[in-house]
């Protein structure tokens, strides 16, 4: 796609919190953008990550995020920060006249995204808010896999399914699950430790991250272990399956056996024929992360005639294409399969051009921090469903 002949490049000013992928995915991209972007600083609160990467000179590193929400010069801040300070960060950009994109979830409680919604509506300057979701934005995504859903007529089942082995591309994967189910401020302290060691302030991200799961499980009864490894999970990894999820078949009407056997998760998603679906179906989800360094994803739904897959990886992964495959029966009856396939690279590319024309051109977003706000509501519906069925359901856990 070529770019606008003569624009003016937003400045855009990066924080993000110790070797972060945006280092390896994000740089690459926009600089294969000039005439939309010029990055003017970077922000790391691991200095050696700085010094060891290979920035152009003109590119300015800080160990200090208030130099590059001050800069007079930054028009744009990518808000890489851990989830708790998504809202921080975000705020604070907003209102000094910055536009911000902001990883995918866009916070990690309903009232921390409505307080970003709100300080976006006061902003100087028109400054927005724009989620990254790269896989949202494939070109294989738009063009083929929503076209082909469309088509389908009837829905008859569909399948969400993220697992994944251990990667660099993505912290969760590298967790690993043993710490005791009995103490609830142990749990909760191992929840909080892979985001304390990316931060410059341990004790402000604890204090951040507990207030914001306050908001979600409420003040007077501390989340349990299921619960905390749940949330960790969902504002991870699960943020980017379920906002694929609801771009292609929209928010589902109900939520039913949600299992929980950390580390993985599964739930039925209920669609009962109302908006755009004719007919009611069913998603099955099932996700986790294991020891096997392979990442299993799909998104398939099954027509009478058709069934239409998109295979993708984790979220920040390179090398690896975003695949759309279509299977039906050809004229003797035998398989058909057709494959679409859009790089890494386009990915991002095509949400940077989304980014760009969102900003300077007006045009629609479809990642926005309301957008992203469904997606919070989305967990707390898993959150309060799993209460709701506890002690009603047997499961592993009880």
């Amino acid at each position: 796609m070529a770019e606008p002949p003569t624009t003016t490049p937003l400045r855009i000013g990066i924080l993000a919190a110790g070797a972060h992928p945006v280092q390896t995915i994000y740089l690459p991209a926009l600089h294969t953008l000039p005439t939309l972007y010029t990055i003017t600083a970077i922000y790391t609160s691991d200095p050696t990550t700085a010094q060891e990467s290979t920035l152009p000179s003109t590119i300015n590193t800080t160990t200090d995020p208030s130099s590059i929400l001050s800069n007079p010069s930054i028009d744009l801040i990518f808000n890489f920060m851990p989830n708790e300070f998504h809202e921080l960060y975000t705020i604070a950009a907003l209102q000094v006249g910055k536009h911000v994109m902001v990883e995918t979830p866009v916070s990690l409680s309903i009232p921390s995204a409505k307080r970003i919604i709100e300080a976006e509506n006061e902003a100087p300057n028109g400054a927005r808010v724009f989620v990254a979701s790269a896989r949202r934005y494939a070109p294989c995504f738009e063009r083929v896999f929503k076209k082909e859903v469309e088509g389908l007529g009837r829905i008859h089942y569909a399948r969400l399914r993220m697992i994944a082995g251990p990667h660099v591309a993505h912290t969760v994967t590298s967790l690993r699950n043993g710490c005791s189910h009995s103490n609830t401020n142990t749990t909760q302290t191992t929840a909080l430790s892979q985001s304390q060691r990316t931060t410059p302030d341990r004790e402000a991200s604890g204090a951040r991250l507990n207030s914001l799961l306050s908001e979600v499980f409420g003040a007077n009864a501390p989340p349990s272990h299921e619960r905390l490894a749940l949330s960790h999970f969902l504002a991870s990894l699960g943020c980017h399956d379920l906002g694929l999820m609801r771009d292609t078949l929209g928010y589902p009407d109900a939520i039913s056996n949600i299992s929980i056997n950390e580390p993985f998760y599964s739930a039925l998603f209920h669609y009962n024929g109302s908006h755009e679906h004719t007919h009611p179906f069913t998603l099955m989800y099932e996700t986790g992360t294991d020891s096997v360094p392979r990442c299993d994803a799909q998104l398939a739904v099954y027509g009478q005639m058709k069934t239409v897959t998109i295979h993708y990886d984790l979220p920040y992964a390179r090398a690896q294409p975003v695949r759309v495959v279509v299977e039906m029966a050809d004229e003797c009856g035998g398989l058909m399969q057709t494959e679409t396939v859009s790089t890494w690279e386009e990915a991002y590319q095509e949400e940077l051009r989304a980014l760009w024309r969102f900003l300077v051109e007006g045009e629609k977003a479809k990642t926005t921090a309301r957008d992203s706000l469904q997606d919070i509501k989305l967990f707390q519906t898993i959150f309060e469903q799993y209460d709701r069925q506890c002690g009603t359901i047997r499961t592993p856990l009880g």
